[in-house]
């Protein structure tokens, strides 16, 4: 009996062992921006939930008053189907509008809004995508081709954005809810350790690296090396812990026009580009029939990508997961999947 009883020990352990070696990062978040819109009306069986740890749902913004004006009666039955696969799902805000409620006469009735529509729905947190013109100013001229929502007017980071970050972090916890954010892949060091560190994890935006304002310069807007730079000034200049360091990827290609006065393609999705083009999935650029030359992320660098992540960060970000192919062979989240298990 006492053979029989260490067998059974021993086949477990190998069990474990063997399950810990396919799946060495049980912790590996893989987080995917998904359009508020098309989570209300989606098709939830055809939602890849089994891939993904976290949704932000982008976005869910208040007006100018900051009356939230959405239906979010429509969104449960996405976070419900989320939920009954471990997925979290969290609303993110964004935009150009906000600030003046982060003043602080306006600031508490929106976190009060925030908070009361994550737990009336049942959401997990909130991921606060405020970038430009609230931790690092404005872009000049990018912003109106690439961010046409953030206010001109702001020439340097919002002096409220860390006061709201620290009041909505702690209004959040004692909810037990998550509290993230989508930042750049150069922070200015206007914020704070404190309020760094206020996030569960960082999203880390390592794409749009090329100035559009400069169609001169050609190249890939969000190279593997980019990514190790990105990382590299996180951890090193910011000494945040590689935990909550999420690797962002971008699921689209930016193009540039064989003139040097050739206006930049801000946009094209990848599952356009693989679509039309056989074979683009196993490279990061292609030359289109116009002369332009459109740069991305394909299979093999997006699977360098997660295995970097795995080693120095604590998962992969997706902006966004309605760009890709359908799942299958050329899928890229398919690809993330494959790479962090």
């Amino acid at each position: 009996m006492r053979s029989k009883f260490f067998f059974i020990l021993l086949s477990v352990c190998f069990i474990s062992l063997r399950m810990s070696a396919q799946n060495p990062s049980s912790d590996f978040k893989i987080v995917g921006y998904y359009p508020t819109n098309g989570a209300m009306k989606a098709d939830t069986s055809e939602v890849p939930f089994e891939k993904l740890t976290h949704i932000n749902l982008a976005f869910v913004n208040p007006d100018v008053s900051g009356n939230f004006n959405q239906n979010f009666n429509a969104l449960i039955p996405f976070i419900k189907a989320a939920h009954r696969q471990n997925v979290k799902v969290l609303y993110s805000i964004t935009g150009g509008g906000f600030h003046a409620l982060l003043k602080e006469d306006k600031r508490q009735g929106l976190i009060k809004e925030l908070v009361s529509k994550v737990l009336q729905y049942d959401a997990d947190g909130i991921d606060v995508d405020l970038e430009w013109g609230y931790t690092l100013g404005p872009l000049g001229m990018a912003t109106s081709l690439s961010f046409p929502s953030v206010d001109p007017s702001y020439s340097v980071p919002d002096p409220n954005y860390g006061p709201f970050i620290m009041e909505l972090a702690r209004a959040l916890r004692s909810h037990d809810k998550l509290i993230t954010s989508a930042l750049p892949s150069r922070l200015a060091k206007e914020i704070s350790h404190e309020v760094l560190s206020q996030f569960d994890f960082i999203n880390i935006m390592s794409y749009d690296n090329h100035d559009l304002r400069r169609p001169d310069r050609p190249g890939n807007h969000s190279s593997y090396v980019d990514a190790m730079d990105d990382l590299d000034y996180y951890r090193n200049t910011l000494n945040m812990p590689k935990e909550k360091l999420i690797l962002g990827v971008p699921f689209y290609g930016r193009g540039f026009g064989p003139g040097l006065n050739d206006p930049i393609i801000g946009y094209m999705n990848y599952s356009d580009i693989v679509s039309t083009y056989p074979g683009a999935e196993w490279v990061d650029h292609w030359h289109l029939p116009n002369g332009y030359i459109m740069y991305y992320n394909g299979i093999p660098t997006i699977k360098n990508k997660t295995e970097l992540a795995k080693k120095e960060a604590g998962g992969i970000m997706i902006w966004e997961l309605l760009y890709d192919a359908p799942i299958g062979q050329k899928s890229l989240l398919n690809a993330i999947y494959e790479a962090a298990h």
